[in-house]
């Protein structure tokens, strides 16, 4: 990294993680495009931070906060300055790593360090983060273009399932739509209601379900989606982008000792999980369809199981959030009454 960027920043630091202030990393960004020096302005996020502060006290979120802090710097040492944006939200000034292939070797080797994240003394703590950036002069010639882009990336990751980096390109982002943190509700609302009409669509479930799944991949951004009944696969949707191409039936009474059964789904954000709970045969299982993460919710209704829809992912783990499950939940459930009233399972549909 050229020294001389150093006296392009102002030596403001945040008191708690190091790193510089708000308005220091801002500023450089704004010095760079005023100068036509290229780079990428990249946003770092916590996943599910607020769990942390909820659960263990804003004294163990500040321990967080300086862990993710140090990590991220580690990462950009000697290449970028890393600069806390508030709370447990980062930005990153890249100089001069535009090219694709480069941005996205140094995404992957900062979120490889979050592999192995660890809070001293508090072994439950997990995080991860989801990051995404835009680039000069690619995507942008003013700061708010730039960090507008770089939001909409990083609102992607987010959509995607978390856990993940998201580069900008014009022709895939240009027209998300950021909600505010007031229209969750409605938006999920919105969904709940599409799932209904779409498997309301036909009362032949068979011609309905292909549409549901689809619609499962694309907006939740799944590698792969499917129904399996008592001993076969019987519905499956891989996402175009997905790694994993190859899904096949895993053992309903592999799933079904691990579902809660007050929920009546069992998820998985990583299968490491599973072998140190010597579960050894279902990692094994997933391993062979190189699924990392993965999600079943029952089929089921009044007394009678017909079999599981299940979520998976490929390229990385998932943190499987609640609207996520939840509308996977009310599908499976839809699915299930409507058998039940047909009088059928799900291989006479």
């Amino acid at each position: 990294m050229d020294k001389s960027l150093l006296e392009k920043i102002e030596p403001k630091f945040d008191s708690l993680t190091g790193v510089y202030e708000r308005f220091a990393i801002e500023n450089l960004a704004r010095r760079l495009l005023e100068e036509k020096h290229p780079f990428a302005l990249i946003l770092v996020d916590g996943d599910n931070f607020k769990n942390v502060n909820d659960g263990y006290g804003h004294k163990v979120g500040d321990l967080v906060i300086q862990i993710l802090a140090d990590k991220i710097k580690s990462a950009f040492e000697g290449k970028g300055f890393v600069g806390r944006f508030g709370g447990d939200e980062f930005m990153v000034v890249l100089p001069d790593v535009v090219e694709y292939d480069a941005i996205w070797k140094t995404c992957n080797d900062m979120h490889a360090k979050f592999e192995e994240f660890s809070v001293p003394g508090y072994p439950a703590i997990f995080v991860t983060i989801t990051t995404g950036l835009s680039r000069f002069p690619n995507d942008g010639s003013s700061y708010d273009e730039l960090f507008e882009k770089s939001d909409k990336a990083l609102y992607r990751g987010k959509q995607k399932g978390r856990s993940c980096f998201i580069i900008y390109l014009d022709e895939k982002h240009r027209d998300i739509k950021i909600h505010s943190s007031n229209e969750p509700n409605a938006n999920s609302m919105q969904q709940h209601n599409t799932v209904f009409n779409l498997i309301a669509r036909s009362q032949n479930l068979s011609e309905s379900i292909p549409y549901l799944l689809q619609f499962f991949t694309t907006t939740l951004m799944i590698d792969h989606v499917g129904i399996q009944g008592k001993d076969s696969l019987l519905f499956s949707e891989v996402y175009a982008l997905s790694r994993g191409r190859k899904f096949s039936y895993i053992d309903n009474s592999l799933i079904s000792l691990n579902v809660n059964r007050t929920t009546e789904i069992f998820y998985i954000n990583e299968i490491k999980q599973l072998v140190s709970l010597h579960q050894d045969v279902l990692v094994k299982k997933f391993e062979e369809q190189q699924i990392v993460s993965a999600c079943y919710v029952e089929i089921s209704y009044a007394g009678n199981f017909y079999g599981y829809l299940r979520a998976d992912t490929t390229a990385c783990f998932r943190i499987w959030q609640h609207t996520d499950m939840d509308l996977l939940l009310t599908a499976a459930k839809a699915i299930a009454m409507s058998l039940y009233y047909q009088g059928k399972t799900l291989e006479e549909m």
